[in-house]
């Protein structure tokens, strides 16, 4: 990567400003460099050893307390949400790579409930192409209308619950697949294929499981129009005259000391909830409310997935030897089904499930012994745990917002970010459809329940700064511009108008590169 001592950014313009360095931004400034484009990066974590940062072979034991940390102990990155680190989240990210279908974009349109989207599937399909691609995404063709194939290396292995989880379901009419993920099976652009050492949110050292600092940004960066600049926390995008944006305000993660870039244009892609944050502390007397906030709409209509945990022992594996398959965590799943279902609520859920390793198994606690006993029960059911986890679809609503805390700074002074979930009717009924047919699901495969979240609790944060085509009732138009200021985008989870039961990096990574597409393009006509 460019260094950034070898340049002057202070005295530098540069065509582009992207704030984040995670999915979207690698993807994003990526292109953008190899379009031409004067391109910088800025990121509030340090540069990342991909290969030894992480603890991702290490065991509980190997630390104090046997409490692992995120990083190996004295390696900085993950401090906070606003210094994750070069590559962000998807350092850490399990790689579930599913593509949005036609039913996701126009859910309103289809079934009365939720927000379209200001585009359809045809206009993501040849990015999800070439994301696919560039990533190397495994998986199966399972010509499914609800979930679009793509462009696939070999799919994982089921393993041996899987298959008893695959045929329990298949006795209810309910289809198990293989995972997509963005994890090799096969051997790509020096990528070695995954070996499977069971621990992908801890990082990969090997980088089969894909990260945007090794896969777009170092490589874009040899160009020499990339720069990437860490350790420098954005507390401000800053407008210029003629209602433009021309820079942002940063402040040094290490020394707290003040900067400043000057730019063409911004792109924010700090992740869903520090993206609106980082827009509603960039006021001024024109934008009072957040910057590119004249609809009022910033922060609001936030729709994260939600989810809860159901655990189990599967009764045909108690006592069976306990072999090395942890694999590359989860290696199957349960798509959405209740979608073609008559049912009493909008939108539908699917299920990822045995996302579990022997690093943590917090089960074995609730087992009944002592001694050598209670040893020999734990070793009998462990090849037996089958853990659940459906996600389901949040309605946006009003009451379901980001915002600023008034009173809570962080270490850089910077007022904390807040998130308020309100669940409505349709949630509540959603939720217990999801508790009700995954039990349902385990019961039919010979699974003894042993736990079952009552609660919901959320994951994937996405909207907040909504994508639409009227500017009174959203931020950013369908190519992730703001409606008011027409050299600033958002791209990230944030613009989502509404949000699937899909995990969605893919879709924002999609996304990233049709923006990028339309930059450029409105740079070589002199329009930004």
């Amino acid at each position: 990567m460019n260094a950034v001592s070898q340049i002057n950014i202070h005295k530098t313009v540069f065509d582009v400003c992207v704030v984040g360095s995670g999915a979207a931004g690698g993807v994003l400034s990526s292109r953008l460099a190899a379009r031409g484009l004067n391109v910088i990066v800025v990121e509030g974590g340090p540069k990342v050893d991909t290969r030894a940062a992480f603890p991702t072979h290490s065991m509980p034991f190997d630390f104090k307390n046997r409490k692992m940390p995120v990083m190996m102990p004295g390696v900085a990155g993950f401090e906070d949400e606003r210094t994750r680190g070069v590559g962000g989240k998807t350092l850490l990210w399990n790689a579930v790579s599913w593509r949005l279908s036609h039913r996701d974009f126009k859910g309103y349109t289809l079934e009365g409930a939720g927000e379209d989207w200001p585009l359809d599937y045809s206009d993501l399909a040849p990015y999800y192409d070439q994301i696919e691609r560039e990533i190397g995404v495994c998986g199966n063709a399972d010509h499914l209308e609800d979930l679009p194939d793509g462009i696939f290396l070999p799919p994982m292995p089921m393993r041996c619950s899987d298959r008893i989880i695959q045929r329990g379901a298949a006795r209810l009419g309910i289809q198990v697949i293989h995972v997509r993920k963005a994890t090799l099976t096969r051997s790509q652009a020096g990528r070695p294929a995954c070996h499977y050492c069971g621990n992908c949110m801890a990082g990969c050292d090997v980088i089969a499981k894909y990260n945007s600092a090794d896969v777009h940004l170092a490589p874009a960066a040899l160009n020499h129009k990339l720069t990437i600049m860490h350790n420098s926390v954005v507390c401000e995008v800053t407008l210029g005259s003629e209602n433009r944006v021309n820079g942002v305000r940063y402040l040094s993660r290490e020394t707290l000391r003040e900067g400043t870039i000057q730019t063409r244009a911004v792109v924010v892609s700090c992740a869903c909830v520090q993206s609106v944050a980082l827009l509603l502390m960039s006021k001024s007397r024109y934008y009072p409310s957040g910057l590119a906030n004249s609809s009022g709409e910033l922060g609001k209509n936030y729709i994260p997935h939600f989810t809860g945990n159901i655990n189990g022992f599967a009764r045909e594996l108690i006592g069976s030897k306990a072999v090395n398959e942890e694999g590359a965590l989860d290696h199957a799943y349960i798509p959405s089904y209740m979608h073609a279902r008559r049912r009493d609520h909008a939108r539908s859920f699917a299920v990822q499930f045995n996302y579990h390793n022997r690093r943590l198994a917090p089960w074995a606690r609730t087992v009944d012994g002592f001694g050598a006993g209670l040893k020999r029960r734990i070793k009998e059911l462990y090849p037996a745990f089958v853990n659940f986890a459906p996600y389901g679809e949040m309605l946006p609503s009003s009451g379901s917002r980001i915002d600023l805390d008034p009173e809570k700074k962080d270490r850089f002074g910077l007022p904390k970010a807040r998130v308020h979930i309100q669940y409505g009717e349709n949630e509540r009924k959603l939720f217990q459809a999801m508790r009700r047919e995954t039990r349902r699901i385990l019961e039919a495969s010979g699974v003894d329940i042993i736990s079952d979240s009552l609660d919901p609790a959320t994951n994937h944060e996405l909207g907040g700064c909504r994508m639409g085509n009227d500017p009174r009732r959203s931020v950013v138009n369908a190519f992730c511009q703001s409606h008011d200021i027409p050299n600033l985008f958002v791209v990230d989870g944030s613009v989502f108008p509404s949000a699937s039961e899909k995990n969605p990096t893919l879709t924002i990574m999609a996304l990233a590169a049709r923006t990028a597409d339309y930059m450029a393009e409105r740079f070589r006509r002199a329009e930004l």
